[in-house]
């Protein structure tokens, strides 16, 4: 089968490569429809390895060496496992792409992002920038008729904007601020207007925030002094910082309100130094969000882009699985995307 496979930094190749091992219990073999690219991808490309093994080998996946990247996929059920009664084969589904093992202490406390042996495929293992891979059936949901390919390719950053939003606290019609539209930050923006919140949003683009408000944003206003200073009058409880700049971290700490809390998902490339005693006057809560909990924020995200087509509002472009370089990761790591990119497999 073809497959983009990772060798090193600037060096993904199309190859022929072999097919993933037949499905095991509890297992299916998926036939990759679309994958799509995010930040990280972007990062690994340009500067990993650092959550890919190719040196060492992965604790919990077992992977060395070369990979097969991509861990936004969805695709059509090919073969199933003995003991896989929930999806039928020709079952259009998306992939959570995050395995976990179910007994640890984590995982028996319904927090499956924080399984001791977590990995995921695409970032730790194969992934799914080939014609097909081999997951666990636990980690698919079925994707109804009403959502096409190029929403439900959507599902795994939309499940990790709305686990943030599980993290903040905020309920149906609480303000939200998000500092950062960029391609999770945009989703965060969705996720939350399908919860019926008011969402603020900043950003240095206003290519950005034109986007956000198509996509439901009450305001979106320039990260400048007024800007923040705007959002500080609104006094908003939860701020989550989507961005991963130091600027974005700090600013966020000032613009919550006392009592508030700081979701923080973006994921800065240097260490941040903030105002730590400022927020422990005003009792901030500074909270941190990681993955999603697949079983349930997986299917809340399919059904989310299913009641709403988004896919054209962040899906800057979707190109063959043959130009993933040169049309997809070179522009990606240069931060030359103004919205997502997804490549297809069919």
């Amino acid at each position: 089968m073809k497959a983009a496979v990772y060798h090193g930094p600037r060096d993904v190749r199309i190859q022929s490569v072999p097919e993933p091992a037949g499905p095991g219990p509890g297992e299916v073999t998926l036939r990759v429809s679309l994958c799509g690219l995010c930040g990280t991808d972007g990062h690994e490309f340009a500067n990993g390895p650092s959550m890919i093994p190719l040196t060492r080998r992965h604790p919990a996946s077992g992977h060395l060496g070369p990979m097969i990247p991509g861990h936004e996929f969805t695709g059509v059920v090919e073969q199933t496992g003995s003991d896989v009664t929930e999806l039928a084969v020709g079952t259009r589904v998306v992939a959570g792409a995050g395995r976990w093992c179910g007994s640890c202490p984590p995982c028996r406390a319904g927090r499956t992002n924080l399984c001791r042996s977590y990995f995921t495929y695409g970032l730790n293992t194969h992934g799914g920038l080939a014609e097909y891979i081999t997951v666990p059936a636990a980690m698919c949901a079925a994707v109804p008729d009403d959502c096409p390919d190029d929403s439900a390719v959507l599902a795994q950053p939309m499940a990790i904007a709305l686990h943030a939003l599980n993290r903040s606290g905020a309920a149906p019609g609480d303000p939200v601020v998000i500092i950062g539209a960029g391609g999770i930050g945009s989703l965060l923006v969705a996720a939350a207007a399908s919860r019926g919140m008011s969402a603020h949003v900043l950003d240095v683009s206003q290519a950005r925030l034109d986007t956000a408000l198509a996509l439901g944003a009450a305001t979106a206003r320039p990260a400048d002094s007024d800007g923040w200073e705007a959002v500080r009058e609104q006094g908003v409880q939860v701020v989550v910082e989507a961005s991963g700049s130091v600027p974005g971290l700090r600013g966020a700490l000032e613009a919550t309100a006392p009592g508030g809390r700081v979701v923080m998902l973006g994921l800065p490339k240097a260490p941040a130094e903030v105002d730590v005693r400022a927020a422990v006057i005003s009792e901030i809560d500074l909270v941190s969000t990681s993955a999603h909990v697949c079983t349930t924020d997986i299917p809340e995200a399919v059904a989310a882009l299913a009641n709403r087509p988004v896919a054209p509002l962040i899906v800057d472009r979707t190109v063959a699985l043959e130009d993933i370089v040169p049309m997809a990761l070179e522009p990606l790591a240069g931060h030359d995307l103004p919205g997502k990119a997804v490549i297809s497999l069919r």
